[in-house]
């Protein structure tokens, strides 16, 4: 029981262990997404401010280099174009001579496509812009500087957005996320989806989360059915500042990527819990069987105690037996020899018959009855009218089982300790009630002590039961009746 009562707290304790866990759980999956959106902004701010630093340094060239050569403007481009993969095209143009010179990845001089004037498209735009080429979509990063002599000049660079996207996805091939850029006026410069490239932001892509980080600076988290993966996704905006303005970056978490680390986690866990209480369960059927076994050598060893025990109150049965007799021969011979001799003959016919009992514990209610009339018979040539005797026994109950000589040790207990007398008779009436039996008589106590009672008798009755049964004899007395129970053992099968 105490096993049980352990196993059963064990599993309460896992229980409220693995709520416990669960909330931790939840938690880390919060910080995880948190550091993923983390990662994948810092990356976006270190790639896009590699870019910003190829403009820097192209456009520190021509303020220092008013009159640069042909050959020195491929070398630039040439070399930038390495620092930086995401840039397609170099561009330079002097606003007084609107004099436009591209360079494209290895320093390249590009020649624009029939009708397409770049010249005047540059001298429109604005530093930073999403712009239509042929077959793709650019961004344009630019700046105006005048150079040592105060002529005014635009440098640029080209990033075109698809070719960018598929260089960033390189970068961070096993990544969980995937991320959306937005320039200051709402325009998708940065999508897993080509088809989304150059496009303004709507609400599926987060237009109002865009609109409050560009108002506030401060990362906001939404949560929304992804447009391009189709499932439930959180989604953490931030700001970036690119070109001296404040753009907004979108981190795409899939709530798939996350739940799966859960489940894997909570499948460990449940795992780690169910092997615990395994073991635990294991080791309480071990200890169980252990205690199971000592409790066994134990009982062992106590019933061959209780038996020594038992055998030496066996032992003084015929001694008892035969003084209580003895003693009652005495009395007799002072007062009446010729009922003496005709005691003696009767107690050597039952004294035999205690001999070849005398290593009997238990005995059928029947042969009890039959022994304890013989006594009786042999205590009436020394009382005479003065002790009465009846029976009543059910004889569904006669093969029933009680301790051997226990009747007539009660009977002869009875003729010890009450007086007896032609006007006060010793009356003893022995019954069944249930599965017990009743030994009663009327109550007249001797009014000295009895110094003949050595209660040998009664130890021995219980220690009887003791040894074979939970149940013992229980003893009642009133003004007027003694009464003494007996359980009855069942019959030996």
């Amino acid at each position: 029981m105490t096993g049980t009562i352990l196993l059963i707290l064990l599993v309460a304790g896992v229980l409220v262990t693995g709520r416990i866990i669960n909330g931790m759980a939840v938690q880390m999956s919060e910080r995880v997404i948190t550091q993923i959106s983390q990662y994948h902004y810092r990356l976006l701010q270190a790639e896009f401010g590699r870019s910003e630093k190829v403009l820097a340094v192209a456009a520190q060239f021509i303020r220092t280099h008013p009159a640069a050569s042909e050959t020195e403007l491929q070398v630039l481009a040439s070399t930038l174009t390495e620092m930086d993969p995401k840039v397609g095209r170099i561009w330079f143009m002097e606003e007084s001579r609107q004099t436009l010179r591209s360079y494209s990845r290895g320093g390249e001089l590009q020649v624009p496509a029939p009708g397409e004037d770049l010249r005047r498209q540059v001298a429109r735009m604005p530093d930073d812009s999403v712009r239509s080429r042929v077959n793709e979509q650019v961004w344009s990063m630019s700046c105006r500087i005048r150079d040592s002599r105060g002529a005014a000049h635009i440098c640029g660079i080209d990033l075109p957005l698809q070719e960018m996207y598929d260089y960033m996805a390189e970068q961070n091939p096993h990544s969980r996320s995937y991320a959306i850029l937005l320039d200051p006026e709402g325009m998708i410069v940065y999508h897993p989806n080509p088809q989304m490239l150059g496009r303004p932001a709507n609400e599926s892509s987060g237009f109002e989360a865009f609109r409050e980080v560009l108002a506030t600076g401060r990362q906001t988290i939404t949560y929304t059915v992804s447009e391009y993966l189709g499932v439930d996704e959180e989604r953490i905006y931030y700001p970036l500042q690119l070109g001296g303005r404040r753009w907004v970056a979108g981190i795409g978490i899939p709530r798939l990527a996350i739940e799966q680390d859960i489940d894997d986690f909570h499948f460990y866990t449940i795992l780690t819990a169910v092997i615990s209480v395994l073991f635990f369960a294991t080791l309480l059927i071990v200890a169980q069987r252990r205690w199971r076994r000592e409790y066994d050598l134990r009982r062992l060893s106590e019933q061959e105690s209780a038996q020594l025990h038992l055998q030496q109150v066996l032992e003084q049965i015929d001694p008892h037996f035969l003084f209580n007799s003895l003693n009652s021969l005495y009395a007799l011979i002072r007062c009446n020899p010729e009922q003496a001799r005709e005691f003696t003959l009767t107690l050597s016919k039952v004294y035999r018959h205690v001999l070849e009992r005398r290593k009997q514990i238990l005995s059928t209610l029947s042969d009890e009855i039959d022994f304890t009339w013989q006594y009786y018979s042999l205590q009436k040539i020394r009382f005479g009218d003065r002790i009465e005797l009846t029976t009543a026994i059910d004889p569904a109950l006669r093969n029933w089982r009680i301790p051997a000589m226990s009747l007539q040790t009660l009977v002869e207990n009875a003729l010890k300790h009450n007086r007896i007398t032609g006007r006060n008779p010793l009356r003893i009436r022995i019954h069944t009630e249930g599965e017990s039996l009743v030994i009663e008589n009327n109550y007249t106590p001797r009014s000295e002590g009895n110094a003949e009672s050595l209660g040998v008798g009664l130890e021995r009755i219980r220690s009887v039961y003791r040894f074979y049964t939970e149940e013992n004899i229980s003893i009642s007395s009133d003004a007027e009746a003694f009464r003494c129970r007996l359980p009855l053992l069942p019959p030996e099968k």
